[in-house]
This record gives structure tokens, sequence and C-alpha cells, in this order.
């Protein structure tokens, strides 16, 4: 066999393979828009027990538990985990964080310190030294005023240098009248002797110039006692006085700038302590934070990795690891203790005007197939988790802790569980499913299969949960719906806003979001899809919701959800949770 025709063999079998695919998709008229033979088949309407539930996808957390918190500021990466699942002992490491640039920071701290403790130690003792030159400078004060105190009081009181000055000038005046009297008794005697011949006259001239020399001492003498009195007296009073009042403005002056340098050195001493124990205080700190990069087992137990709060509906969050980034306070690990086990879940907002504190729940748990475990609500979160705003700004997420009543000990912290919170117990009522009902416009309709033709018809709905839907009018128990609408149904052009009042005139009520990964939480049917009915894993289809209640999923959904007990029609329930 020729290389050519090797070639036209392989390009023939993959040709003839399309032709006999496209000749059974004729048959079957897929291509040609034709109905299939079982397009109208369909399900049966069901009567009987119908549980209305809330389901949320979760993880199991120990109710009492040792925790390991990350205690450093700020953030630090973890350089150390021990490894989930050990059971580790009393004062084991678990966590080290890394603190090399808190190391570098201590050691800086450290020279601060000492230089802090240099500039202490020179300010107090200039404090020191400048409170004895204080001392000196007000003692020598009060000396200077002390001696001027006492050179007036040396002056002015009895005996002082006054009354000794003005005796000493009346002593001279008399002494000087003693020697003029002299002085002329000597010259009239010289006088009457030299007229008699017997003394020469150069001895009366002596005579009588001894007397004229007393005469004028005398009168200074009696001068210089009114100059003392008149001139000299207050001009030393003057003095003496001004000098004491000076010393003692120099006491006030030299206590005051005593007081003002020492208040300097003082507020420098006070200002280099203080910043002496903020450096002290830094140091500390440093060394704490250091200290604590060594996270130690609180108690003996198995290591249990915390997570992160959620940022979606499924639940759980992202656990720690080596080489990961952990801020402060962010709990990095628990050791679980004995006290059962809580499982914990985000809800969302739709979700929250059926669930309660106190309600029932029923809990599965990944690991442990084929058991149900008795739970209750024990807590609901008043406000939306802020990680799942951040993660989504059009989410709200609402975290709840459901207490596990009759846990076994295979259950371990951070398990997945799937938790059904029961709302209601519906008795004897007729039921479809989910897929069977349908929104046209303000009505919720069905496809009704009778002898092998469809019939769409107005049904009224009540309560639902995520399979099914509780009929209230327009069907009968037997007979058969479809899971999806024909292909040549075509929805109503316009879409009202759904009615909110009786039942029978909205779309199937939806009490809450569906669970993730239920029958009804993978999407809305779509119009014109293919695929035999009757089946409820076949393909879907629906009518565009209404505006309002698009927006009511995208991202309007905080301003136009029911607040909490409010009761929404069943056609605003099922219209915003397809919509989701």
């Amino acid at each position: 066999m020729t290389t050519s025709s090797k070639r036209r063999r392989s390009l023939l079998l993959p040709l003839a393979c399309l032709l006999a695919i496209a000749s059974w998709s004729l048959v079957q008229g897929d291509w040609l828009g034709t109905e299939p033979a079982s397009a109208f088949e369909g399900v049966p309407v069901r009567r009987g027990d119908l549980l209305i539930s809330e389901s949320a996808h979760g993880n199991l957390e120990a109710k009492d538990s040792l925790r390991m918190v990350c205690e450093l500021e700020g953030r630090a990466s973890i350089i150390f985990l021990a490894e989930e699942g050990t059971i580790v002992q009393e004062g084991q490491l678990v966590c080290e964080l890394d603190v090399s640039d808190l190391r570098d920071r201590r050691v800086t701290q450290e020279i601060s310190v000492k230089n802090g403790e240099a500039s202490f130690t020179k300010a107090r003792e200039q404090y020191d030294i400048q409170e004895i030159q204080n001392t000196s400078d007000i003692a020598e004060s009060k000396l200077a005023l002390e001696l001027a105190g006492m050179d007036l009081a040396k002056y002015t009181q009895p005996d002082g240098e006054w009354e000794h000055e003005l005796a000493q000038a009346e002593e001279a005046i008399k002494l000087a009248e003693e020697e003029l009297k002299q002085a002329e008794e000597t010259l009239r005697w010289t006088t009457q002797l030299a007229d008699k011949g017997f003394v020469q006259r150069t001895e009366l001239e002596r005579d009588e110039l001894s007397l004229e020399r007393a005469r004028i001492k005398l009168e200074q003498s009696q001068r210089e006692k009114r100059l003392k009195e008149t001139f000299e007296r207050p001009r030393r009073l003057a003095e003496l006085n001004s000098d004491v009042a000076t010393r003692e403005r120099e006491v006030l002056k030299t206590e005051k700038q005593a007081r003002a340098r020492l208040a300097d050195y003082e507020a420098a001493r006070d200002s280099a302590e203080f910043m002496l124990e903020r450096e002290r205080e830094k140091l500390a700190k440093y060394t704490d934070q250091i200290g604590k990069a060594k996270i130690l087992a609180p108690g003996t137990g198995m290591l249990v990795y915390s997570r992160t709060r959620g940022s979606s509906w499924r639940g759980g969050g992202e656990v720690p690891e080596e080489g990961k980034d952990v801020y402060e306070r962010q709990e990095i690990a628990t050791i679980p203790r004995a006290g059962g086990m809580t499982a914990i879940a985000s809800l969302h907002e739709t979700k929250l005007e059926n669930v309660r504190v106190g309600q029932s729940c029923s809990v599965t748990i990944d690991a442990i197939p084929g058991q149900v475990f008795v739970g209750e609500v024990a807590f609901l979160a008043a406000v939306a988790d802020s990680g799942s705003w951040m993660s989504n700004p059009n989410q709200r997420l609402y975290k709840t802790e459901v207490t596990i009543e009759d846990g076994v000990p295979e259950m371990r912290p951070g398990m997945s569980c799937n938790i059904e919170v029961i709302i209601d117990q519906l008795s004897a009522v007729l039921y479809i499913p989910r897929q069977s009902a349908h929104l046209d416009g303000s009505e919720t309709i069905a496809f009704v299969v009778t002898d092998g033709a469809v019939e769409q018809r107005v049904i009224g709905v009540g309560q639902d949960n995520s399979k099914w839907v509780e009929i209230t009018s327009g069907l009968a128990e037997g007979e058969l719906v479809t899971l999806s609408p024909p292909a040549s149904w075509e929805p109503s052009a316009t879409a009202p806003a759904p009615s909110t009042g009786p039942q029978g005139k909205g779309p199937p009520s939806r009490n809450s979001a569906q669970a993730p990964g239920s029958d009804s939480s993978r999407g809305p049917n779509k119009a014109g899809s293919r695929g035999p009915a009757g089946k409820q894993d076949g393909p879907r289809a629906t009518t565009p919701a209404p505006s309002s209640t698009r927006e009511a999923s995208h991202g309007q959904g905080t301003s136009r959800s029911a607040p909490a007990g409010a009761k929404r029609s069943p056609g605003q329930a099922l219209s915003k949770s397809r919509a989701e």
C-alpha cells in the first residue's frame, strides 16, 4: 500500500464518523428543533410529609479549647509551625514567628538606652550643682544685707558712730574755747609785762598770734559740727538706708534667679529621665515581643490549626502555613478540650428570616459518612462578617454556631460538615420538584402532561426546601408535571414586580438562598434546553426574573432584603433565590 492511499484512508475515517453522528442527530430531531418523544414525560404530583429546612456548609470547632494567638504587633511571617494533628505537650514549641527585624531594633534601642542614661546622669548632676550654687548665692546676698543693716544700726543707734562724731565735734569746740581763753589770759599778762618793759615785743606778738590761732580753731570746730549735723548725717543715713534696700532687693533677685536656673536644670533632668524611661520601655517592649515570637502549647492535647473567617458561603477559610503572614491577635492554632463540638457556618442574608436561635438541626460530617447528628442553633450573628464584604461587596454572610448534642470521639476540629436547620414539618401536603415551578411574569406556572399534551397551568405555592415546593392550588395528586417547559414556550414579554397578594399569584416560594451543592443551587432552568423530561437532573428552563429581583441579587440585596422575622410572599422568595 502506497503512502498516498494510507493518507486517504486516514482522512475518510473521521469524515465517516461525523456523517454518522449528523445522521443520528437528524433522526432524533435535536438539530431541527423537534420535540423528542419523551419531552412530555413528567413526574407525578406527590402527597406526603415535607421537611422545610435551610442548608449550609461549615466546619467543626471545639466548644472549649486552648487558644494560641499571635501577640506580635503588626504582622509577622511563620518560620516554624508544628504539624496539625500531632499531640503536643504543655510548654512545647508550636509556632515560631520571624522577629529578625525586632532583634535589629532591639540592638539599636540598647544604644539609645545607654545614651539616655548618660544624658540623664549629666542632667541630674547639673541640677545638683545648681542647687549648691543657688545656696551659695543666696547666702552671700543675705550676708551682704545683714552687714548693711549692721552698718545702719552702728551709725544710728545710741553710742553709735553719729553720736561719737558729734561728741568729737563738741569736744573740739570745747578745747578750742579753753585754748582761746588761755590765749587771751596769756596775752593779757604779756601785754602788762610789755608795758612795764619786762618782755620783748616779739613775745607780745607771739602771744597775739596764739590768741588769733585759738579763735580760728574754735570757729573751725563750730563750722565742722554744723556741717556734720546739716549735711554729713543726712547723707550718711541715706547711703546706709539705700544700701540696706539694695541688699534686700539683691536677695530677692538672687532667690528668683536661683529658682529660674534650677527650674531649667530640673526640666532638663526630668526630660532626660522621661526620655530614658521611654527608651527603656521601648527596649522592654522589643524584648517582650521577641519573647512572644515562640508560641508554646498552653496544655497537652492535639494541635488543630485555626482557620480564618470564611469569605464565601462555603465557610472555612485559610489555615496558617510556614512562610505565610499572621496578624496581631490572629488565632493560629487551638488545643481542643473535653466538652463537645460546635459546627460553624456562614449563612447568606436571604436565609436569616427563617433561622432562629434554638432551632433544631441535623448535621452530617463528610469524614463520618452514614451518620446524622442532632444539633441546635446556639448563635446567630447580628451583623455580617466583614470578611465577606471584602471578598464580595454584594455578599453578606452571617456567622452561625450550631451545638452538636450527640458528638462522637471521631469528630475532629476542622472537619467539613453540612448543616440542615429544621424550619417546619409539613404533613400530607402536595409537592412537586422545584424545577417544575416556573416564573411567568407575576404568576407561578407548571406544565401538566395530559394525554400526551402539555398544558400550562397557574399554580399556588407555599413553602419549599432545596428540592421540593409545596402546592396549595392548581394541581392534584398524581398529575404529571414536566421538569422543564416545552422548547416552543416563551415567557411573557414583560415581567411585572412579583405579587405580594395571596398564594397562587406569585412564583414558588423559597424561604432562603439555596444550599451549596443542592439540586436547585446549580442555577435556574434555561429556556429552550433539550433533554428528556421526567428526570430531576435534567435540563431546566425559566423566565427572566423581574428587574427588581435581579437587582436584589446583584448588589442590592442589603437594602431590598426583608428584615429578620418579616414574611415574604412565595413569589418574592423564589425569584430572589433563583436570581442568586
